[in-house]
């Protein structure tokens, strides 16, 4: 794994705390400090290891301040490496933690059914794997894999944030609702320092991850929403955008052009594949283009690779363009 950069401080009063996120290849999150008058605000909060929480500590220490300072946490989307470490936060400061309203429901529907029954989940991905043809080998091998993972229960914010200006201090932030990568995934922007938060929705050199999973709603269209997301940044062209992965960079019109004409040939290449006869998502899979070949995707990858044909099949079906046969496997036609 690469090693971690340094704490940084990125402007005035802001400053970037990188997170290890262990056996994973993104590497680390970047968390976000900033000052105001009333004390220290962090947007995200890393993974829950230890090996993260140490370095969360340590960090804080290198900016000046420490945990029991902080006053408040902004989580941009609910995934493990931005939520894992509210909790303790919140534990050891006090704080308050906040989130979208629409990422909260996830996380509240995913601790119900994981208190009920810590099994669920793995079956789901089971039957949604068996749905897009997967073979049975792959799909014991992906199940084993998410078994190994053993994800504590993710924290429940207690504050709900939207589309809103909230004043931290003397300090102003204004959220932004960019759905797509998760259903309630925000964007922040800092008035006074000129900068974009953009969390995983606008990354530098990396697509975000836009994927159909379990216990959605059945007629959520996360691609269709990730796009028309990107478009609402932008009218933005802040002094400099801050990822939560990946270094900070400028330009926020061209990442967004890249981005959106990426996903387009995505959408050609599935109706291309397409053009022979109905396949199956799996299949699919198979016959799309990734940074490497199939053979070589890790296999939890895989998964993730079918959520995201997934979330392309269902924008082609939105538009009229596909029809997808429910069974056991599913089929794909074009309409």
């Amino acid at each position: 794994m690469r090693p971690l950069p340094p704490v940084e401080k990125v402007a005035g009063g802001v400053f970037s705390v990188p997170v290890v996120v262990p056996d994973n290849p993104i590497g680390w999150t970047q968390v976000y400090v900033l000052e105001s008058s009333a004390g220290p605000y962090l947007v995200d909060t890393g993974w829950n290891a230890p090996s993260a929480w140490d370095g969360l500590l340590a960090g804080l220490v290198e900016c000046g301040t420490s945990v029991e300072e902080v006053q408040g946490v902004l989580i941009t989307h609910h995934h493990p490496d931005h939520l894992g470490l509210a909790g303790r936060v919140r534990d050891a400061s006090g704080c308050w933690v906040g989130m979208h309203a629409a990422d909260t429901a996830l996380v509240e529907r995913h601790r119900e059914l994981l208190l009920d029954d810590p099994e669920v989940m793995h079956a789901e991905t089971q039957r949604l794997l068996e749905e897009a043809d997967a073979g049975r080998c792959e799909i014991d091998e992906i199940v084993g894999a998410a078994r190994g993972l053993a994800l504590p229960l993710p924290p429940l914010p207690d504050r709900h944030v939207g589309s809103e200006t909230l004043r931290l201090g003397d300090r102003v932030v204004r959220t932004m609702h960019t759905p797509g990568h998760t259903p309630g995934h925000l964007c922040l922007y800092l008035e006074d320092v000129d900068l974009l938060l953009t969390g995983d929705h606008l990354l530098s050199t990396i697509s975000s991850h836009v994927g159909v999973y379990g216990f959605e709603d059945a007629s959520a269209d996360p691609l269709g929403d990730y796009l028309s997301s990107l478009r609402l940044l932008q009218d933005h062209e802040p002094t400099e955008i801050l990822p939560a992965h990946r270094g900070r960079f400028h330009g926020v019109r061209d990442r967004v052009e890249e981005l959106v004409a990426h996903h387009e040939e995505r959408l050609a290449e599935l109706k291309n594949a397409l053009a022979d006869g109905p396949l199956t998502p799996w299949q699919l899979c198979h016959r799309m283009t990734w940074n490497r070949s199939w053979d070589e995707i890790p296999i939890l990858m895989r998964r993730a690779a079918l959520a995201e044909v997934l979330a392309h099949v269902r924008r082609l079906e939105r538009e009229g363009l596909v029809t997808v046969l429910p069974g056991m496997p599913t089929q794909v036609r074009l309409a």
